[in-house]
């Protein structure tokens, strides 16, 4: 065996034990957590903890959904997810093509006014936006959880510089033959930013999926409070329900986690396509 082959083995093992390595750092919180979601309460508070329960326990689940309202908090986290997710992909797609291939008076301003606005934290915006809200009555309600979610700066940015890789000349033949602009948009460059659809909108539904700080600012009733708050709901200031808090975190995880098998293909691709762009 020649000296390079030797050598092509050991950086392939090394990099195999470094993924490997990485792979098990990553998925040991959420196997902990499976895990931990089959354990009595007393368990949490042993001095040596364990990865597996003594004993599984199931009525976990079973007591999460009598004491809570779980069917409800995951339709008020689907309803804003869906919500949230269309309509960020529909205003960032169109934002980005209208940045990538339009020309217009103040274009360039415009562009670094919303890339700057990613340079602003998010805690920073949520007074004002609380203020906005509560002006036009939105505290409390289903629209103001979902329309502070409806559109994100960074992705117009991200379709933006995809979408100029999209060749100008084969617009204009399409105009010239006659086509509409929505009729390009919709048949010609939609079909050629497919991945990017994908990265966005898996972004998109995780973000909004996960998002705690500003469903708790602006819900006040039980009856619209998503998944995260439910999770929330299971602390108080002398007790936490861990036991029920890994059930819930677990029930919470599943719909991310199917996206991400089923879409984990599309994902890779406009995340590698997006960098090469």
């Amino acid at each position: 065996m020649g000296h390079s082959k030797v050598k092509k083995i050991c950086v392939k093992t090394f990099l195999y034990l470094l993924i490997g390595s990485l792979a098990v750092i990553v998925a040991f919180p959420f196997v902990w957590m499976i895990f931990a979601s089959f354990k009595d309460v007393k368990e949490f508070y042993v001095l040596k903890p364990t990865l597996l329960p003594e004993k599984f326990i199931f009525t976990n689940y079973t007591e999460l959904i009598e004491s809570l309202n779980i069917p409800r908090y995951y339709m008020n986290s689907i309803i804003v997810t869906a919500v949230q997710v269309l309509a960020n992909v529909v205003i960032v797609l169109m934002a980005g093509y209208g940045f990538a291939k339009y020309s217009f008076k103040g274009k360039n301003f415009l562009f670094l006014l919303i890339l700057s606005s990613t340079m602003i934290p998010w805690v920073a915006t949520i007074i004002p936006l609380y203020i906005l809200a509560n002006d036009f009555h939105l505290v409390d309600t289903m629209m103001g959880l979902i329309i502070p979610g409806m559109a994100d700066a960074f992705s117009i940015f991200l379709a933006r510089n995809f979408m100029s890789s999209v060749p100008t000349p084969l617009l204009e033949a399409a105009r010239i033959d006659g086509a509409g602009e929505s009729k390009i948009f919709l048949h010609i460059v939609l079909p050629a930013v497919k991945p990017l659809i994908s990265v966005i909108a898996i972004q998109k539904m995780v973000s909004s999926w996960n998002a705690f700080q500003w469903p708790l600012l602006v819900v006040n009733s039980d009856e619209l409070r998503t998944l995260p708050l439910a999770i929330a709901k299971l602390s108080s200031q002398y007790y936490d329900s861990y036991n029920l808090k890994m059930a819930a975190a677990a029930l919470t995880i599943i719909p991310v986690l199917i996206v991400y098998v089923i879409f984990q293909k599309h994902i890779v691709e406009g995340v590698s396509l997006s960098g090469i762009k």
